[in-house]
This record gives structure tokens, C-alpha cells and sequence, in this order.
């Protein structure tokens, strides 16, 4: 029987090392990605746009009873107001992460960011996640069930959320995602209710909700 040698030991000791180190350093990455004060601003205007497009639905369905009712003229200009206000926020994103990126160190960039976001972990569960969640809306939509696409997606929402919050151990994105999740089921045991009203709270309260507790300073502790 062979015996262990004290250099195989130390190769041991040596290979363990490496591999807690690699597995830090992209729970670092990955976490100064996800930093909440990288969205703040994004997540409010989302919030708030979703609640304001929201409300503008809500008015025009008072008026006319039912969606199909209301003058295509009004439904385009909603959606094309839609459209640039999205791009818009897309540029936001994009513009503040790398912003936000660069304040704590100059060599992050959005190669960076990229790394860090496509680390294997989040690869394997948001994105598998994610196309879960677009097929059953899909299949909700072709079913005449499209109620039900809004709890879905804030089910799928409270689960990506939570998800980053275990991954990076930052608490804003577990408390906005037990909104999402709160929410989301709290539409489904009600039934239907009005669309504006199931977008503003789940989505939209959950989207301010996570602004406002990006802005609350991170402990030395988190960081």
C-alpha cells in the first residue's frame, strides 16, 4: 500500500488553495457587477415608467371599457412612447454601470462587466430561468390566459433576484425579489384584477422598491 509523502501533501494543500482562491475571486467579480448602486437609477426610472404607462392604460381603459375598444390612434402613440422611453433606459444602463465600474477601479471595464456576468453560475440558472419564463407567457398568451403573464414574470423576476442575492450575499436584491415573489403569487390567488394595477404594484413597486434601498450605503462588512 502506498503511502502519502509529505510533497503530495503540500501539491495537495497547494491544489485546494488555488481552487478557493479562483472560486473568491469570481464571487468578487461577480459581486462588484451586481453592486445595487450600479441600477439605482435605472430601477426608478423603470419603476416609475411602469407605473406611468401603467396609469395612462388605466385611464384609457376607464374611458372605453376593454383594450379593443380604445382608438388604435391612442394605442400607438402609448407604444410609441414606449419604445424610446425603454431605449432610453437601456442607454441609461449601460452608461451608469460603466460609470459606476470605472469610480472603484479604473481597470474595470465592460469586458469586466461581462465576465462577471456571464460567470458560470449565472449562466447556468438566470438564462435557463429566463427562456422558462418567456415560453410559459407565451404559452399563457396563445392559451387567451394572458392574465396570467404578469404574476409570471413577477414569480420569474423574484426568483432572478433572489438568486443574485444569494450568489453575491448583497440584501437589496433578496428584498426586492421576496416583492417580486410576494406579489406575483398574491396576483395569482386573486385572480384577475385590472393589468395597470398588477403591473404598478408587483413591477413597478418592486422595481422603487429596489432603487430606494440601492441608495442606503453599503457596510464595510458587504463590501
Amino acid at each position: 500500500m502506498e503511502t502519502v509523502t509529505g510533497s503530495q501533501i503540500e501539491k495537495l494543500i497547494e491544489d485546494i488553495s488555488l481552487i478557493k482562491s479562483a472560486i473568491s475571486r469570481n464571487k468578487n467579480v461577480t459581486r462588484i457587477i451586481l453592486l445595487p448602486t450600479h441600477f439605482k437609477l435605472l430601477y426608478l426610472a423603470l419603476g416609475i415608467s411602469l407605473i406611468g404607462f401603467s396609469l395612462i392604460f388605466y385611464l384609457l381603459l376607464e374611458r372605453y371599457g376593454i383594450y379593443t375598444a380604445i382608438p388604435d390612434i391612442y394605442k400607438s402613440r402609448a407604444i410609441g412612447l414606449i419604445v424610446p422611453v425603454w431605449v432610453l433606459l437601456v442607454v441609461i444602463k449601460w452608461y451608469k454601470w460603466a460609470t459606476s465600474l470605472s469610480k472603484i477601479d479604473k481597470r474595470y471595464d465592460m469586458e469586466y462587466a461581462f465576465d462577471g456576468l456571464f460567470s458560470f453560475p449565472i449562466v447556468h440558472v438566470a438564462i435557463p430561468l429566463t427562456i422558462l419564463i418567456i415560453a410559459i407567457c407565451i404559452f399563457f398568451v396563445k392559451h387567451d390566459i394572458a392574465y396570467y403573464v404578469i404574476p409570471t414574470i413577477s414569480i420569474g423576476m423574484g426568483l432572478l433576484h433572489n438568486f443574485f442575492g444569494s450568489v453575491t450575499h448583497l440584501w437589496q436584491w433578496i428584498a426586492s425579489g421576496y416583492w417580486f415573489l410576494a406579489t406575483g403569487l398574491l396576483l395569482l390567488v386573486l385572480g384577475p384584477v385590472s393589468v395597470p394595477f398588477a403591473v404598478s404594484m408587483s413591477l413597478g413597486g418592486g422595481s422603487i422598491l429596489f432603487s430606494l434601498t440601492s441608495w442606503i450605503p453599503h457596510t464595510s462588512k458587504e463590501e
